[in-house]
């Protein structure tokens, strides 16, 4: 069963790339998360983490958020399964993510190590780099296979470069400034109703949105059935 679901939420994966390879402005979309790791099942939802250029980063995000939306998608409110989520959103200035880390934070290393990119103009390779760090949680010596998307895209389509030449100077700009002062006022609002186990992160370069951080949680439980400095593995992470 959970092979079928897992074959379904790429599928769906499949039929939105075109979509967001359209989007101006975007580097890097990858898949993160269960569906990255293969651990779905009927209630999950498909968790994208977002690249966007310096400089356009609430513009990538509400572009998406609105093509997605108007194609049926998106996750909101109680519409979770088979669906979007769009809650983590970096520019190409903070690829380093050890800055948002906690400590011992096994749950972002996976997360980082088993993200699968679906979209991506040539910054993935660098982000890789940023994050060498993760490397120290691992056991280098049990080799971890990175999954593959086939039906990638590899770099910027026509429409990307068109939109990007349309949006960019004063136009992207004035865009950027009241998308961002909008998004901005509405996270205010939004964290102040979160719960004490939310990571909600709404600076210039990051955006992040996760109603429950499950870090503190995975590296209790790490802790707890295999100590404090057991090196990760695919399998042992997977076991938890």
């Amino acid at each position: 069963m959970s092979e079928n679901v897992e074959k379904n939420l790429w599928n769906k994966v499949r039929k939105v790339l075109p979509l967001l390879s359209m989007v101006p402005f975007l580097r890097m979309v990858a898949v993160c998360n269960n569906l990255a790791f293969g651990k779905v099942d009927e209630e999950s939802d498909i968790d994208l983490f977002i690249i966007a250029k310096k400089g356009r980063l609430f513009f990538v995000r509400s572009v998406i958020t609105l093509l997605l939306h108007l194609r049926g998608v998106r996750r909101h409110g109680r519409k979770i399964s088979g669906r979007f989520c769009l809650s983590f959103f970096v520019d190409d200035s903070f690829l380093d993510l050890s800055k948002i880390s906690i400590d011992r934070d096994f749950y972002l290393a996976y997360w980082i190590k088993s993200m699968v990119p679906i979209f991506d103009d040539g910054i993935f390779s660098l982000f890789i780099k940023k994050n060498a760090w993760v490397g120290d949680y691992f056991d280098l010596s049990v080799k971890f296979e990175r999954k593959v998307f086939e039906d990638s895209f590899g770099g910027k389509t026509f429409c990307n470069k068109f939109y990007s030449f349309v949006f960019s100077g004063y136009v992207g700009d004035f865009l950027e400034a009241v998308l961002k002062k909008w998004q901005i006022k509405r996270a205010l609002k939004k964290s102040k109703k979160a719960d004490k186990d939310a990571s909600l992160i709404v600076e210039e370069h990051i955006l992040k949105f996760h109603n429950v951080d499950r870090r503190e949680f995975y590296r209790n439980k790490w802790i707890g059935k295999y100590g404090f400095d057991a090196k990760l593995t695919e399998k042992k992470f997977l076991s938890l």
